[in-house]
């Protein structure tokens, strides 16, 4: 988060000092990527900082210097104190193959308006079902790595053509940044660890006006990324394409409990998310009634599975609030004939491939799409018409729409004839 000087902060429990040469010290943190040389005296300085209260950014900065504070906020070493304890575990870790480029959290205040920031995040709140969705999202960032790499697997210069909507973009224009995967211990972390710590680098990503792209994790997932949007935007629409309402509650101690399929009631109760359109919809079941209230929530809209597939997304497009800023987030079981194992909890029917597309064509260029988020895609490997392929697809267009690409339509690349002998 940006430091405030009237914020009160905290040294990271876990901060060492390692001598490197007389007078000077090197400071790290457990799983952190950065190391900061400075004097002892500053080692000293921190030592009497952390023994005594919590302190104010300007009392710090006072005792430290201003861009020693700042470094120091900058990478970690000092948390602001209302912080999660899991942020200290660390934020997230790279990745050998990124999706566009390595970024650290570190370096986010790099980020301009509009850039796209992937990352995954492991989150599994209920577990012994028949797959794991934890890290289905890697399978999208490998899809992606694959579309944007050189088919000779070389450095050479290229673009990326879409031949669906003819378009061009030149690789030096995408401006996508992988932030890696968030970092999950699984002796140590729970999922709300997890999910603190997505919640603290989302805010600081849409704090730059960047757009965050989150791969999950099961559905959950949604509660820390929408909140995290809050102080940028007091007023947001979501838009859930899922086969599940996520809605669920059986009037039971359970319900007090987040998880993928109650997550929405987390969500309706934001408030700065004023309104929720839920599409795709298409479960049916058994719903108790003792211990529950009924309830009509007027942020809520549903475009049902039925609907979209019969009469098509133009109620939806009519009745979108144009003046909202929105939030996609995207359950991969909505799609048509998606299976275990996929995704984990697969429905009968769902909405085709090209129709889909096409209604998020027009959300993409009517809409202000503020970020996405895409998950419950199982672990398991994919195939070219599987979920990860469908969500990477989906996310090609975010990616060209923020890009801004260029028409190539009817344009070839060929090979130079040679002359003959």
């Amino acid at each position: 988060m940006k430091d405030r000087p009237n914020l009160r902060y905290r040294i990271h429990p876990g901060l060492r000092y390692d001598p490197i040469e007389p007078g000077r010290i090197e400071i790290s943190i457990p799983l952190g990527t950065k190391r900061l040389r400075v004097s002892s005296k500053i080692g000293s300085l921190l030592e009497q900082i952390k023994s005594e209260a919590v302190l104010t950014g300007a009392m710090i900065a006072q005792r430290l210097g201003p861009s020693v504070f700042e470094a120091m906020v900058k990478y970690h070493f000092l948390f602001p104190e209302e912080s999660s304890t899991a942020l200290e575990g660390g934020l997230c870790i790279p990745v050998p193959e990124p999706a566009g480029q390595s970024i650290s959290v570190f370096d986010l205040d790099e980020l301009q308006a509009d850039d796209a920031v992937l990352l995954h995040a492991p989150i599994l709140t209920t577990t012994g079902g028949e797959i794991s969705v934890a890290g289905g999202g890697q399978h999208v960032r490998s899809q992606l790595v694959q579309c944007f790499k050189h088919p000779l697997g070389t450095a050479g210069k290229g673009v990326l053509l879409d031949l669906d909507f003819g378009t061009r973009l030149e690789p030096e224009h995408l401006r996508l940044f992988d932030l890696g995967d968030v970092i999950y211990r699984p002796s140590m972390d729970s999922a709300t660890d997890v999910g603190e710590r997505l919640t603290y680098v989302c805010r600081n990503i849409v704090e730059r006006d960047a757009c965050p792209i989150i791969l999950g994790g099961d559905h959950a997932q949604a509660f820390y990324s929408i909140s995290a949007l809050g102080e940028r935007y007091p007023r947001l629409g979501v838009l859930q394409f899922d086969a599940h309402p996520d809605l669920y509650a059986m009037g039971a101690p359970c319900d007090l409990q987040l998880n993928h399929a109650n997550v929405m009631h987390w969500v309706r109760r934001m408030p700065h998310v004023v309104s929720i359109w839920q599409v795709g919809i298409r479960d049916y079941f058994y719903q108790p009634t003792e211990n529950l209230q009924l309830e009509v929530d007027p942020k809520l809209y549903i475009l049902s599975a039925f609907e979209a597939e019969t009469a098509g997304y133009e109620r939806l497009f009519r009745n979108m609030d144009r003046s909202l800023p929105w939030f996609i987030s995207f359950d991969v079981d909505v799609l048509f004939g998606t299976e275990v194992p996929q995704t984990a909890t697969p429905v009968l029917g769902g909405l085709n491939f090209y129709p889909l597309l096409a209604c998020f064509e027009r959300l993409l260029s009517e809409f202000r799409i503020v970020g996405m988020e895409f998950v419950e895609i199982g672990d398991a490997s994919q195939g070219a018409h599987g979920t990860a392929a469908v969500a990477a697809r989906l996310l090609s267009r975010y990616l060209f729409h923020l890009s801004k690409a260029m028409v190539a339509d009817r344009c070839i690349y060929s090979p130079f004839h040679q002359s003959e002998k």
